[in-house]
């Protein structure tokens, strides 16, 4: 395509009107636009542009950063709320972007560099152990991605917050859980918040799983942090059951990881033992976990992997998925559009509300499946299945 000199005025003019650039800016992109439009096809043209730009971003050309900035405050607020939903419910961004609004993907990863680049933070690290104070742009969600083996983490989303925090203590003075607070580490990344608790030295405190039902017991017993010996757990064929004990007691406190989120944010927790306590509704929460329980108010996405937990929802809006072997799994209120909760020894608890819609799977083998609220819903695809218990809708 052939441009005149008065093509090239207005679009010059069109551009400075509605980013409200400066002639210098306007001129500079408008050449810059006008030169791939007549060597490309007309289809390509709008990616192409971005991403040189944001090339010449990177390369220190103040006129691009100019024009981007404006672009991102005009016309790209859903290049940025789709990377802030990817960050929070820990998905790729340029994945996303590529997926949700067909972005190249060398465009894609230009566009997250710069995001991430626009969150850049400060980060100062203050007193023992492993406490940090973060400085860092307000009015965005983050997420947290905490790795903990043993302890409790606890979660409070404070509405009035600008900055996600950590901090990792424990009340010992000295000996391995002490010393593993000291290697912790807690750093802010763009918006991702990480806070990584190396393994204590030693055993650990004792994990009982009893489950009874259709006649049998079953015992499910994992260590968590002790000195000395631990015993096991004896069933005569009488039915009687003797549980052993500890012999040389516990070695340490717990381990604490406190983080403090603002509105909108998500978790992600990796554990052996760890819990998992929310304060304060979530934008999306994601645990793996051998021994962990996790309680937690309003969630939206919620996915988790254990083996021996109890799981406490008062509400998840979206969608869940939990697979666990043994342990309850309680929603108190259910509004989304997939649900799939599967456990081997557990009752399932679930009550959907009018605005869920979509599949609810319950599955479990021993133990019984609590519907509330699903009853004549052709709106709702539900599939229950349970060996040794009963399914209430």
């Amino acid at each position: 395509m052939q441009f005149t000199d008065d093509m090239r005025n207005e679009l010059a003019r069109d551009f400075a009107t509605e980013y409200g650039l400066s002639e210098h800016t306007a001129t500079m992109a408008t050449g810059l636009f006008i030169t791939l439009a007549s060597s490309m096809p007309e289809a390509q043209v709008q990616d192409e542009f971005q991403k040189a730009v944001l090339q010449m971003v990177e390369q220190g050309e103040s006129w691009a950063s100019e024009f981007v900035q404006a672009m991102f405050d005009k016309q790209l607020p859903g290049y940025r709320d789709t990377y802030q939903r990817a960050i929070t419910s820990g998905q790729d961004p340029q994945g996303e972007l590529v997926r949700v609004h067909g972005l190249a993907a060398a465009a894609a990863a230009e566009v997250v560099t710069l995001l991430t680049s626009q969150a850049g933070v400060h980060t100062t690290k203050t007193g023992t152990g492993a406490d940090q104070e973060q400085e860092a742009p307000t009015g965005r969600p983050y997420l947290a991605d905490v790795t903990c083996r043993d302890g409790i983490v606890k979660v409070t989303v404070d509405p009035r917050a600008t900055v996600p925090t950590a901090t990792v203590r424990t009340d010992d003075k000295t000996g391995p859980a002490a010393d593993a607070v000291r290697r912790s580490t807690v750093s802010l990344n763009g918006d991702r918040l990480t806070a990584n608790v190396p393994d204590i030295e030693g055993v650990g405190g004792v994990t009982q799983f009893i489950n009874t039902g259709s006649g049998r017991t079953t015992v499910y017993q994992s260590a968590g942090v002790v000195y000395g010996n631990v015993t096991g757990v004896t069933i005569d064929r009488n039915g009687n059951m003797t549980i052993g004990g500890v012999s040389g007691g516990v070695a340490s406190s717990p381990i604490e990881v406190l983080v403090t989120l603002p509105a909108g944010s998500g978790v992600k927790v990796d554990s052996h033992n760890a819990h998992l306590e929310v304060d304060g509704p979530l934008a999306a929460l994601r645990m793996d976990t051998h021994n962990g329980n996790v309680t937690a108010g309003v969630v939206g996405q919620v996915q988790i992997d254990g083996h021996n937990g109890h799981y406490t929802f008062e509400a998840i809006q979206t969608s869940v998925d939990i697979d666990s072997h043994n342990g309850n799994t309680v929603i108190g209120s259910y509004s989304g559009t997939n649900a799939r909760v599967i456990t081997h020894n557990g009752n399932l608890q679930l009550a959907a509300t009018p605005r869920a819609t979509g599949r609810i799977e319950a599955r479990s083998y021993n133990g019984s499946i609590h519907l509330r609220g699903t009853q004549g819903r052709a709106d709702l695809d539900v599939r229950t299945s349970t060996r040794n218990g009963h399914v209430f809708k």
